[in-house]
């Protein structure tokens, strides 16, 4: 975002908003960044206040079309944040819900019904990061099986999740892959994009691929929004017309604010079911070198803005 990914889509919505709910909202610049936050309510509307009365604890995540929460003070929807768990600290909360609901999206997107039922047989690629850890962690609280691909390193973390770890960088890992086939959800979280359609052989009768990189936004940015648009449903149809006759799909999933999802992270943060990977934290004045670290490291877990 911070180099104009996805502005086709968001400058629209941003303009919508400004129609709807004031003038505020219709422009991009200045782009505040950040969409996970945990902190205090200092102020409610009339309805909000009746939950979220001033001194609240909460915590959530903002539409990416809204402005950011790398800032002291941030607006939101009352259907984006939650009050936050008495168990956890600020830090721990705000490294859960953007990835968190993301996650949820993408499984439920699959078919996943998160709310518990088992049986079915979920491969995530990228488990070793934000989304994919805690996709993982979903999965298995929700009973599946889950074999959780991820870099070296990892093997302990994930086995600890109660998933099945698989290393993408071990020789054998093709073969490993076609051993355990017959998933009923393939969670791609580690941006291989269009080329995750390749992965449908792996799956049983009736299952799906489901991929965070669709060309969606990339698209509208080089084409426009109708021509873009356009695009994007020529490829999704294209991805799935050769596997058409096994019922199997290939689908695209986004980050959605969704209360009742946000109140199932919350209990299974209570519940000690669902647990955060933090690779650092950098207080709110180093904010520059956070967003430094995190594009030159690429750590798997999440970077925390303290403020």
């Amino acid at each position: 975002m911070a180099r104009g990914y996805g502005s086709q889509i968001l400058n629209t919505l941003r303009t919508q908003q400004a129609v709807l709910v004031g003038g505020q909202f219709g422009t991009e610049f200045p782009l505040v960044l950040g969409r996970d936050f945990s902190g205090e309510v200092v102020d409610a509307g009339e309805v909000a206040a009746k939950e979220f009365v001033p001194g609240t604890e909460v915590f959530g995540a903002t539409f990416p079309s809204r402005s950011g929460t790398h800032q002291e003070y941030a607006v939101v929807d009352d259907n984006c944040l939650l009050k936050k768990p008495a168990t956890i600290d600020h830090r721990t909360a705000s490294s859960i819900p953007y990835a968190g609901l993301t996650a949820w999206a993408a499984l439920n997107t699959g078919g996943l019904y998160c709310g518990g039922g088992g049986g079915q047989r979920v491969l995530v690629l990228g488990g070793g990061g934000g989304v994919g850890s805690l996709a993982t962690q979903i999965a298995v609280a929700a009973g599946a099986e889950v074999i959780s691909a991820a870099g070296p390193g990892c093997e302990e973390v994930i086995k600890g999740m109660g998933a099945t770890y698989l290393n993408y960088k071990d020789g054998n890992y093709t073969s490993d892959l076609i051993s355990l086939s017959g998933f009923d959800i393939i969670l791609d979280c580690a941006g291989l994009g269009s080329a995750s359609k390749d992965l449908v052989p792996l799956l049983r009768a009736g299952g799906c691929v489901v991929t965070l990189d669709s060309p969606l936004m990339k698209n509208t940015d080089k084409q426009g929004l109708l021509a873009g648009g356009a695009e994007s449903l020529t490829q999704l149809l294209s991805a799935n017309i050769k596997s058409a006759g096994s019922g199997n799909t290939v689908r695209w999933a986004y980050f959605s604010p969704n209360n009742k999802a946000l109140k199932h992270l919350s209990q299974m943060l209570e519940d000690k079911t669902l647990r955060p990977i933090i690779d650092r934290s950098f207080e709110f004045k180093n904010i520059l070198d956070a967003y430094a670290y995190f594009e030159e490291a690429k750590p798997a877990g999440k970077v925390v803005v303290t403020m």
